[in-house]
């Protein structure tokens, strides 16, 4: 809607720190108390650091993406 307020969601690697995305969404309610300089942090994982782990575990020898 016109004139809504937006809270910025930002995702960076728990791993390697790197940024992975930004995204707006409607703003909540609490959003400020969550957010630092506006934005909130997500974490997820970069595709580099996902590789890396995958290798050093040995994990996605079958293939596909299933949760085991």
């Amino acid at each position: 809607m016109k004139g809504e307020q937006l809270m910025k969601i930002k995702t960076i690697c728990a791993w390697c720190g790197a940024f992975i995305s930004e995204t707006g969404f409607p703003a909540t309610k609490n959003f400020q108390v969550l957010a630092k300089d506006g934005v909130m942090i997500s974490h997820g994982i970069c595709p580099t650091c996902r590789l890396a782990i995958e290798a050093k575990y040995g994990l996605n020898k079958n293939g596909g993406d299933k949760n085991v």
